[in-house]
């Protein structure tokens, strides 16, 4: 599928989110039965996610390793790859920095009026003990089976950067049965990549209906009136 034509598709589903999730809305009979119904859309977006991060590891993997291991000289391995890891780390804090100025101009969640709860709640983030000690530590992995398990990219980096200088050794000797095993998987995971993106639009459609479904078609006008209070 092209990009316009992705585009189109989910500009679409925008559009039939609406309607749909505020038809559920007036269907509901109370606000359990609309959670209910949200629910179920929210399946098909969870599922869409799930998809969306089972590619991402052994896509990260098998591009990174065709690219380096189909390149002649160590030096030339060496640049690219620390290339791959400024790259990486660059996009890392752009995105960080990015979220953190939308998060501080727009204020998501002000004048909601939701209390605090007084027992800490976890969220997955050890924030703890973080130095820059620890982040160097980190990006080593100790198990790639564990680093893709749980897509930890930069300790996928790490090891495909190895992995992509060994290869490109052994290929240097003759040896080209898993070079061309790795090229391979790495068009089938763009391949693969491909099929999931199809289904963008269904996610983007679910997503709306479910948020309206619950909300009903007067969430954006009641958020925006919250936000002008401020």
């Amino acid at each position: 599928m092209n990009a316009k034509k992705l585009t189109r598709n989910i500009v679409i589903a925008m559009v039939l989110g609406i309607l749909v999730g505020w038809l559920c809305h007036e269907v509901a009979i109370d606000a359990a039965m609309a959670k209910d119904i949200s629910e179920y859309f929210s399946l098909v977006t969870d599922i869409f996610l799930r998809l969306i991060k089972m590619v991402i590891a052994p896509l990260v993997f098998a591009t990174l390793v065709s690219g380096l291991s189909s390149m002649s000289g160590s030096g030339a391995v060496g640049r690219i790859g620390l290339k791959a890891m400024v790259w990486f780390v660059t996009a890392a804090i752009i995105s960080l920095s990015v979220g953190m100025f939308l998060a501080n101009a727009f204020q998501p969640g002000a004048g909601l009026n939701m209390t605090v709860p007084v027992d800490s709640v976890k969220t997955g983030v050890e924030a703890a003990g973080f130095n820059l000690r620890t982040f160097v530590a980190h990006l080593v992995p100790t198990s790639i089976a564990e680093a893709m398990s749980k897509n930890e990219i930069l300790q996928i980096l790490i090891f495909s950067l190895f992995f992509g200088m060994g290869l490109a050794h052994i290929k240097s000797k003759g040896a080209t049965t898993l070079f061309q095993m790795i090229d391979e998987l790495a068009n089938v995971m763009f391949k693969i990549t491909d099929y999931v993106m199809q289904f963008a639009p269904l996610a983007v459609f679910t997503a709306i209906a479910a948020s309206i479904t619950v909300e009903g078609p007067g969430v954006r006008t009641a958020l925006s009136g919250i936000r002008d209070s401020q």
